[in-house]
């Protein structure tokens, strides 16, 4: 499993985030099967997810990309941050902790000089 650093606070990245979604085309990401509703802090959980995109016949199409991670915030604000394990997707997943307080809030994104963040269907 690779940590990534942590990044902007979450109510800078929610924000870049909404807004952002539009310029990317209409990315999605899905969770393939729900988080753990009894997840403790520092509980190692595994996340898997795709990001999907509008194809040309008006399906849609899954985003295949290097660099993927998931974030889990707690309520708090505290957060944990993994990589996607370096096999292109879809699908994605990683290995990663619990926050402390607990999963309020999962985020899908993929790394870069600034990182993305999709929005969550």
């Amino acid at each position: 499993m690779v940590v990534m650093k942590r990044f902007a606070p979450v109510v800078l990245v929610a924000l870049a985030a909404a807004s952002s979604a539009s310029a990317k085309g209409g990315a999605q990401a899905h969770l393939l099967r729900p988080l753990p509703t009894r997840a403790t802090p520092g509980m190692l959980i595994t996340v898997r997810w795709k990001v999907d995109v509008p194809g040309e016949s008006g399906n849609r199409v899954g985003l295949s990309a290097v660099g993927m991670f998931v974030r889990l915030v707690g309520p708090g604000g505290a957060s944990t941050v993994a990589a996607a394990r370096e096999n292109v997707g879809p699908p994605y997943s990683a290995r990663i902790r619990v926050p402390k307080g607990g999963i309020r809030l999962v985020r899908f994104g993929v790394a870069g000089t600034t990182p993305f963040y999709f929005p969550l269907e």
